[in-house]
C-alpha cells in the first residue's frame, strides 16, 4: 500500500510540475481543475498550496504578461556574488526585524540561503514573499551586527 501511495504522489508531483511549466495557471483553483482533468480528484486549496510551496513555485509574469505560477529554473542557491548582487536590492532593519528587498521572484531563493545559515549567524528564521524577506534575528540586541553580516554575505 505504501508503494502505491508513493507512486501516486510521484505522479501527482510530475503532473503538477508539467502544469507549472506551461506557465498559464494564475490561481490555485485553476491548478486544481487542471489536475482533476488528469484524474487527480479532490485537490483542496490547502493541498495545492503545499505542492506550490514544496516545489518552490512563485508567481511571475509570463511572456503573455499574465501573472502565473512558475517553477524558477534556478531553484538552487546562487553560487556567485554576481548572481546574488543581481537579485538583492537592499538590506535594512527597524530594530526588531531585518528586511531584504529583492527583484521579483528572488526572495524565496535568497531566503533559503539565509535560512541555511541558521542561528549560528544570528538568524532565527525567515519569511519570504515574492520580493521581500522578513528576517527574525536571534537577538535584537545584535541586530546591527547581524544586518552588517547579511549585507557582507549578500555583497550589498
Amino acid at each position: 500500500m505504501t508503494s502505491i501511495r508513493k507512486k501516486n504522489e510521484a505522479e501527482l508531483i510530475a503532473a503538477f510540475k508539467a502544469l507549472l511549466n506551461e506557465q498559464c495557471y494564475g490561481s490555485q483553483s485553476q491548478l486544481a481543475s487542471a489536475l482533476a482533468e488528469q484524474g487527480f480528484k479532490n485537490m483542496s486549496q490547502a493541498k495545492i498550496s503545499r505542492l506550490l510551496s514544496k516545489l518552490g513555485a512563485v508567481k511571475m509574469r509570463n511572456a503573455s504578461d499574465q501573472v502565473v505560477y512558475i517553477l524558477p529554473d534556478e531553484l538552487a542557491i546562487p553560487k556567485s556574488r554576481q548572481a546574488i548582487q543581481s537579485v538583492v536590492v537592499s538590506v535594512k532593519h527597524n530594530n526588531m526585524q531585518i528586511i531584504v528587498k529583492t527583484g521579483i521572484g528572488g526572495a524565496p531563493l535568497i531566503s533559503r540561503m539565509l535560512d541555511s545559515m541558521g542561528e549560528a549567524a544570528g538568524i532565527l528564521g525567515t519569511l519570504a514573499g515574492d520580493d521581500t524577506i522578513f528576517i527574525a534575528p536571534s537577538d535584537v540586541a545584535n541586530i546591527d551586527k547581524i544586518t552588517a553580516d547579511i549585507k557582507r554575505l549578500l555583497d550589498v
